[in-house]
C-alpha cells in the first residue's frame, strides 16, 4: 500500500510539473495550441531519425509540420450544394486560430476607418503595446490571405503580432470585403480607401509598407497599381508572400506542383475563381489586370520583396512577377524556399525555415526604411 501511495504521489508531482512546464515551453495556455505543438514535437522527433533523401535540406521540424497539414482533408466541390454552402466550408477551414495564437502582451485595437463615406474595418496591432506616432513610426498595412473568400483577424493576429515585434512597427490589419458577397474589385476599393484615409490623417507614405500573403499578396500589388493609376504617392515598399498574381490559373506550376502543394487543396479551382468575379464573370476574363496584377503595369513601383515556396502551385505566379518587376527596373528581392509550402513563413513557431525567411525580410525592411529618400 505504501508503495502505491508513493507511486501515485510521484505521478501526481510529475503531472503537475508537466502542467506547468508545457505552457511555459510553448508560451500558451490554449489547450488546442498545446495539443498541436506536442503532436508536432513528437513528429519532429520521429523525423529526426528518418532522413528525407530527396529533400535533404528540410528540417525535421518542417517535415513534421508538413505531415500535420497533410492530415487535413481535401476540400471537395459538391455541385449539388449551394455555392454559398461551399464557401462556408472553405471559411471554416480558415477559422483555426490555435495554430499561431495571439500573445497575451500584444495589443490589438479595432477601428472602423472612414474615407469620404467609405468605411473599412481594421485593427491596429502593436507588440509590445504602444501608441502609433504619426510622421515617425513605421506602419505595415497588412492584407490577409484566404483566396478572397476567407481569413480574418482571428486567424492572423498571432502572425501579425509577431511581425509587429520583429519589424518594430505598427501593423494595420485590413478586414477587406470578401467574395462572393462582394465580388472583386471590392477588396481593392477597400484597400485604396484605407490608404487614402491614412494620408488624410497626415501619415506619410514613406512610413508605410504594404504586405500580404497569397490573395492578400495579389491585393497588395493591385492596391499599388490603383494608387499609381490615381496618381497617389506610393508606399515605401511592398512585401508579398506566395502572391496570387494570375487568377487564370494557367501557370505550369499548377500541374508541376499539384501533388507537392499541401496547403492549397481544393479540387475545383475553376469554380473557385468564377465566384470571385460574381456577375462580372461573363464580361471579364481571369487575366484582366483588374483582378490579376501580373497583367498590369509595374512602372513606378516601390522596392519589392517576393517570397515563394518551390512546392506550391503558385510558384510560377511569383517567378513571372519577378520577371515583370525586373523588366520594369524595379528594385526587387526574390527569396525562394526550396521544397517549401505555400505561405510557409506564417508558421514561424514550428520550423526554422520560416524564421530564417522572416529574419531576411526584417533585414530588408530595416534597410529600406533606413535608406534616404530621393526627392
Amino acid at each position: 500500500m505504501s508503495f502505491l501511495t508513493g507511486f501515485f504521489a510521484l505521478l501526481t508531482k510529475f503531472i503537475l510539473i508537466l502542467a506547468i512546464a508545457i505552457p511555459i515551453r510553448y508560451g500558451s495556455t490554449d489547450y488546442r495550441h498545446l495539443s498541436i505543438r506536442l503532436f508536432h514535437s513528437l513528429l519532429s522527433l520521429k523525423y529526426s531519425f528518418i532522413p528525407d533523401q530527396t529533400r535533404p535540406t528540410l528540417s525535421a521540424d518542417y517535415r513534421a509540420f508538413e505531415a500535420l497539414i497533410r492530415m487535413r482533408p481535401i476540400l471537395n466541390h459538391d455541385s449539388s450544394l449551394d455555392s454559398f454552402d461551399t464557401i462556408k466550408k472553405i471559411r471554416s477551414s480558415f477559422s483555426e486560430s490555435a495554430v499561431t495564437p495571439k500573445p497575451s502582451q500584444c495589443e490589438i485595437n479595432n477601428e472602423i476607418i472612414d474615407y469620404n463615406g467609405h468605411s473599412v474595418n481594421a485593427y491596429w496591432i502593436n507588440y509590445p503595446s504602444k501608441n502609433f506616432e504619426k510622421k515617425s513610426d513605421k506602419l505595415i498595412l497588412y492584407f490577409h490571405g484566404g483566396a478572397y473568400f476567407a481569413g480574418n483577424i482571428q486567424v492572423y493576429d498571432g502572425f501579425e503580432c509577431h511581425l509587429s515585434k520583429l519589424f518594430n512597427a505598427t501593423i494595420l490589419h485590413v478586414e477587406y470585403r470578401l467574395c462572393p458577397e462582394h465580388p472583386l474589385p471590392a477588396a481593392v476599393d477597400d484597400s485604396v480607401a484605407i490608404y487614402r484615409a491614412l494620408l488624410h490623417r497626415n501619415v506619410l507614405p514613406s512610413q508605410i509598407m504594404i504586405m500580404g500573403d497569397s490573395a492578400g499578396g495579389g491585393l497588395s500589388l493591385l492596391t499599388i497599381q490603383a494608387l499609381i493609376t490615381n496618381e497617389l504617392p506610393i508606399p515605401r515598399g511592398v512585401i508579398v508572400l506566395s502572391p496570387w498574381t494570375d487568377l487564370s490559373g494557367t501557370a505550369e506550376s499548377y500541374t508541376r506542383n499539384q501533388h507537392t502543394d499541401v496547403m492549397i487543396r481544393f479540387d475545383n479551382h475553376k469554380w473557385l475563381i468564377e465566384q470571385l468575379l460574381g456577375s462580372n464573370q461573363s464580361e471579364l476574363s481571369f487575366d484582366n489586370a483588374i483582378f490579376s496584377p501580373l497583367f498590369g503595369s509595374f512602372e513606378k513601383f516601390p522596392p519589392m520583396y517576393i517570397n515563394v515556396g518551390t512546392a506550391e502551385i503558385l510558384e510560377d505566379d511569383s517567378k513571372r512577377l519577378l520577371k515583370k518587376a525586373e523588366e520594369a527596373n524595379i528594385d526587387v528581392t526574390y527569396e525562394e524556399g526550396l521544397h517549401l509550402m505555400h505561405v510557409y513563413p506564417l508558421f514561424f513557431l514550428y520550423y526554422p525555415e520560416a524564421r530564417d525567411t522572416l529574419d531576411n525580410i526584417n533585414k530588408w525592411v530595416q534597410t529600406i526604411y533606413n535608406q534616404k529618400l530621393i526627392e
